[in-house]
């Protein structure tokens, strides 16, 4: 019984320093399944309704680094009821476009007038939100970014599961290794006997008078 208890102790023990080694968040899966985690939605803002302008025939841009597994949200609106062109690109694309040359676009909207968007970007980096007016007057664009995230939190018994489980293994380890001393044999029972006055035979002291090897009374 003790192996098993020392065992299923350092079992716990590898099982939490993997935990405290990986994080709490290998076990957000088991979590959910469980019942044991919330999600919600986090806005975070990258750029407050800013006004931009854009010359005349000509554009501008801002440009902001996004990362992995975040959604987008943004809206634009152009003063006067005019219109502009609007792109969202990656760097890379960014720069072929600039140059002229064929880019792939992550969004293209090519007459804006009011508009709200929503983005999830394949990969991490910089991407550019380009204003793009073909006209002879200028304009006034006003622009706001802001990233989504998903996030997950554990409840606190799934939060702290790595030291739990370091409690408990060590305990288990410990009150297995404290049944491991050998147990003490128990010393014999000594039998009172009494010598053959006669043969000198041994023999049990048990209520009889008579030796066991010649049959002689002892009286």
């Amino acid at each position: 019984m003790r192996r098993k208890v020392l065992a299923v102790g350092v079992l716990l023990i590898l099982v939490a320093m993997l935990i405290l080694r990986q994080g709490t968040q290998v076990l957000t899966p088991l979590a959910g399944l469980a019942g044991l985690s919330s999600s919600y939605t986090k806005e975070t803002v990258l750029l407050p309704p800013t006004l931009l302008s854009v010359p005349a025939s000509n554009y501008s841009f801002v440009s902001e680094d996004l990362p992995l597994g975040s959604g987008l949200t943004g809206s634009l609106q152009v003063a006067d009821g005019r219109e502009v062109a609007f792109y969202v690109m990656n760097q890379g694309n960014f720069s072929l476009w600039r140059a002229g040359h064929p880019s792939s676009l992550v969004l293209a909207e090519p007459i804006v007038v009011s508009y709200n968007f929503t983005l999830s970007p394949s990969e991490a980096g910089t991407y550019f939100f380009v204003f793009d007016n073909q006209d002879t007057s200028p304009r006034t664009v006003i622009f706001n970014l802001s990233t989504t995230q998903s996030v997950t939190v554990l409840n606190p018994f799934i939060q702290y599961s790595g030291f739990e489980l370091l409690i408990v293994g060590v305990g288990l380890s410990l009150l297995g290794l404290r049944g491991g001393g050998k147990k003490a044999k128990p010393n014999p029972v000594l039998k009172s006997v009494w010598k053959c006055k006669f043969c000198g035979a041994l023999n049990e002291t048990d209520g009889r008078a008579f030796c066991v090897e010649c049959g002689r009374s002892q009286a």
